[in-house]
Formats: C-alpha cells, structure tokens, sequence
C-alpha cells in the first residue's frame, strides 16, 4: 500500500492544506476558524448549546464553552434560555452578524483557491463523498458509545466503576 492509497493520510494532508490556505486569507482576522464555525452553527441553530458546538469543533462541551464565552465577552454570542432550564442556547447578535459577515467573505476567497480545479458537480460530488465518509466514523463512533453503555452495570457510570474498582 502506497500513502497516496491510504484513504485517513489523504484526508489529513488536505486538511492540513486547506487549513493553511484558510490561515492565510484569515490573517488579518481576528476571528478564528472555530469562532467562525460557532457563530455559523448559532445562525443557522439559534439556541443551540455548547456541547452541539463543542462536538462541531470536535472536541467537548469545555472546548464550546470556551469559543463561546470568548465570543461572548467580544460581543458576538449571547447565551439565553436553551432546550431545557439547565442548558443555555447560543445567540448570534448584530455585531456577531456583522463580523461573520466580514470574515465570510474572506472565507469564500479560500473556498474558491481550495475547489480551482474542481468543476461545480465535482465540487458537489466532494462534498457528498466526505459526507459519506464522516457519516460512516459517526456510526462507529455511536456504536461504540453503545457498547460502553452495554458493558457497564446497570445504574454505575464508567466513572463510579472505576471509582468502585480503586476502593
């Protein structure tokens, strides 16, 4: 097997490239890209919660919270009533609006260098590809979770097991 045959090389090295290509265009930003990607998601989800966010940026509910507290001391999120009374929703303001508009357009000057030699359906036919595959590492990781969950004895977390275990 050559690494030009290996399927997750080839997706990090083009995502390693496209993320260099976006620095560059975003360097007179002071958004970055996961600030971009917050405000996006409380756009196009207002009320949504950090842990949404947090697994968007592929991290947790600590890494949601921390974008969105940064954006929400800058002005740019506010958090309100969520999806129920323990969670708070996300909430684009105006000058959050202002300022994904801004950064947005530096953002398709990049999208436009990443997709050059790509025609319209081959652009639409990448995206549906890397849906495919995200939407399969989703299934294993849900499978995984679930296996967990069936591994652990009824009414203990995997927390209080270890903790039980240690005493």
């Amino acid at each position: 097997m050559k690494l030009a045959d290996i399927l997750g090389y080839q997706l990090d090295m083009t995502h390693c490239a496209a993320l260099r290509c976006l620095n560059r265009h975003l360097a007179a930003e002071t958004l970055r890209p996961a600030d971009t990607t917050a405000l996006l998601l409380a756009r196009e989800q207002p009320g949504c919660d950090q842990t949404l966010l947090g697994r968007l940026l592929a991290g947790n509910r600590s890494v949601g919270m921390k974008v969105a507290s940064r954006l929400e001391t800058r002005g740019l999120l506010t958090r309100g009533a969520g999806r129920d009374r323990r969670s708070k929703g996300l909430f684009i303001t105006a000058q959050g609006e202002d300022a994904l508009t801004a950064v947005l357009r530096r953002h398709e000057a990049a999208e436009q260098l990443l997709a050059k030699h790509l025609d319209i359906g081959e652009r639409e036919q990448l995206l549906g590809l890397l849906g495919k595959v995200q939407r399969a590492v989703d299934e294993e990781e849900a499978d995984l979770r679930q296996d967990t969950a069936n591994s652990e004895p009824t009414g203990q977390t995997s927390q209080q097991t270890s903790h039980t275990a240690a005493a």
